[in-house]
């Protein structure tokens, strides 16, 4: 009897829990353009809760809608790590570091320096060390 509830309760935690996450990530942010594949990929939470339900019922039914689900639902993070997996082997570079966009000595040895001055509200300026804790 408790193994028949198990796809219910996977589909249905992973439903509630994918849901929350592209909600909060993605939906949430005010002043934010939506993407298509964001509501595609809310859509395959859905999708998962519905599947719970007929889980109950029919199992392989459930079991077909819920790989369909799925499926939508890496529309949203497959992008997501595929960039960060990309922003991870590629070497970082600055448009700073560019030695041959600043000709000029004095414009090259002001951006050699590596302090950066902070004011408070007081108004107060007090230099400080980039990278420095």
């Amino acid at each position: 009897m408790i193994v028949d509830m198990l796809p219910f309760c996977l589909y249905f935690v992973a439903g509630i829990v994918t849901g929350f996450n592209v909600y909060t990530l993605a939906l949430a942010v005010y002043g934010a353009r939506l993407n298509p594949l964001e509501l595609v990929s809310f859509l395959g939470s859905l999708c998962l809760l519905i599947a719970a339900y007929v889980s109950l019922s029919k199992p392989n039914a459930a079991a077909k809608l819920a790989l369909l689900a799925s499926l939508m639902i890496w529309c949203f993070y497959g992008p997501a790590i595929a960039k960060s997996i990309r922003t991870k082997l590629t070497k970082h570079s600055s448009v700073l570091s560019d030695p041959d966009l600043f000709s000029s000595p004095e414009l090259r040895k002001l951006l050699s320096l590596n302090t950066l001055s902070i004011e408070d509200e007081g108004g107060v300026t007090s230099p400080r060390r980039l990278g420095a804790d």
